[in-house]
């Protein structure tokens, strides 16, 4: 199996306030209770696959994707895509060029993403397409990817007018139409009905593995990181976490000790967690 992300003795940790940090060094944080650490002296090897991560709320997925994807950088050690230490586009941000490799290495998809844009739906499908990184196009992707996220209706629309699922589908849309090597995802689906949950990441998964782009993401809903993904990244209470084939590694036993709680009581806080998040966001599909 090809290995897409490294991280070699990565720490990490937010500031809980204003504090004084020497050389970017974790080490230089004298009181303990300044920080709160996500991870510390973290390795792994990350399978080039659709990956699905794991665990509790504010156990580090949103993190650790944000440092595969190069959006954030370790305080110590190294994370590696593909080979490319990712403290190269630390200037990513105000550097147009590098932002632009790093993208082409990398794409992101956020929680909750919103932007307005003066060009319709499809009209900025195509241009992504054409403007993005692949070498080859393929004359069918766009008609299969406006199939699969049921864009019809709106592709007329500029984003602005669209409702939060459909902004969801589109934002997908235009990453998997963008050509990176490989995509993290952060809650894409959140606001979808859940029939359109499951057509969307079926996609995803077909598209992952014909097309050889890994796609990591993160989702609350235990049913979808076990059907559709090929490797899953449990998170344990203590942030430590493992990896393996999904088949493999999503088993009750498993679940239920990442967790520390019943596999069945997790299903039901995750149908309550997605009608919180779906309100609070105002979702509409």
């Amino acid at each position: 199996m090809e290995i897409a992300v490294e991280l070699e003795n990565v720490s990490f940790y937010y500031p809980k306030q204003d504090i004084e940090v020497v050389d970017n060094d974790i080490q230089a944080v004298v009181n303990p209770d300044e920080i709160n650490q996500v991870f510390r002296g973290v390795s792994a090897e990350l399978p080039a696959a659709m990956m699905s991560l794991v665990g509790q709320n504010g156990i580090g997925k949103s993190t650790l994707l944000l440092l595969a994807g190069a959006r954030l950088f370790p305080h110590e050690g190294t994370v590696r895509v593909f080979g490319t230490d990712t403290n190269r586009f630390v200037d990513a941000a105000v550097d147009a060029e590098l932002e632009e490799e790093r993208n082409r290495l990398v794409s992101f998809v956020y929680q909750n993403m919103e932007f307005e844009t003066e060009d319709s739906v499809g009209d900025l499908m195509e241009f992504v397409y054409e403007n993005g990184f692949y070498e080859e196009h393929d004359p069918n992707l766009l008609d299969e990817i406006r199939t699969a996220m049921e864009m019809e209706s709106f592709l007329h629309l500029k984003t602005q007018q669209l409702a939060k699922g459909q902004l969801q589908r589109a934002i997908i849309a235009f990453s998997l139409l963008y050509g990176s090597r490989i995509i993290m995802m952060d809650e894409p689906v959140f606001a979808l009905e859940e029939p359109q949950k499951d057509k969307v990441f079926a996609f995803l998964l077909e598209f992952s593995r014909s097309r050889g782009i890994p796609i990591y993401y993160s989702a609350h809903n235990l049913e979808l990181t076990q059907k559709y993904s090929d490797f899953m990244l449990l998170f344990s209470k203590t942030g430590d976490f493992k990896i393996g084939p999904t088949g493999e590694l999503f088993s009750r036993e498993e679940i239920e000790e990442a967790y520390q709680a019943p596999l069945d009581s997790l299903y039901k806080r995750d149908n309550l967690y997605r009608d919180v998040l779906s309100r609070s966001h105002g979702a509409r599909p």
